[in-house]
């Protein structure tokens, strides 16, 4: 993981995640946000839906499960799976970490993200001990914006 200064401007843990934002909706004039993403297991976000953004997410490293409705599959280094917008999904990580470089069209998701995150202030790893929102509260930020996690 690229820990250089230009870089950590861009990062943020979010409940645990690491969202390195390589190009966001102002970069982009709202096209598409690009996120590069390490996700630990038991930090994955649980099944939820988006109904304003496809997401598309490429495994860089690791095996990472994954579900969009009824299909399920698996996936390695290089490559990926489109999570169209109405359709449910989520995935899990079949490795201690996966490093995946998330598409979201159009852009604009980050900033709930940063609502929430804690910025990376230096090349500590693994994530600072951050207070992290409860689950309500963060499915209530990513509502806001269209995103809607499925009862647990």
């Amino acid at each position: 993981m690229d820990t250089s200064t230009e870089t950590l401007k861009h990062s943020y843990w979010c409940a645990g995640l690491y969202l390195n934002f390589l190009a966001e909706k102002g970069d982009t004039t709202g096209i598409y946000t690009l996120i590069d993403s390490v996700v630990s297991q038991g930090t994955e976000p649980p099944p939820h839906t988006h109904t304003l953004e496809d997401e598309e997410i490429m495994v860089l490293e690791g095996v990472l499960e994954y579900r969009v409705n009824t299909q399920k599959g698996i996936l390695h280094a290089g490559e990926q799976v489109l999570m169209p917008k109405g359709k449910e999904h989520y995935f899990r990580c079949q490795t201690p970490e996966v490093r995946l470089l998330v598409k979201l069209t159009p852009g604009g998701l980050e900033e709930s993200f940063k609502s929430f995150g804690v910025a990376v202030k230096d090349s500590l790893l693994p994530p600072p001990h951050e207070q992290v929102p409860s689950f309500a509260e963060i499915a209530k930020i990513f509502a806001d914006v269209g995103v809607f996690f499925s009862p647990r």
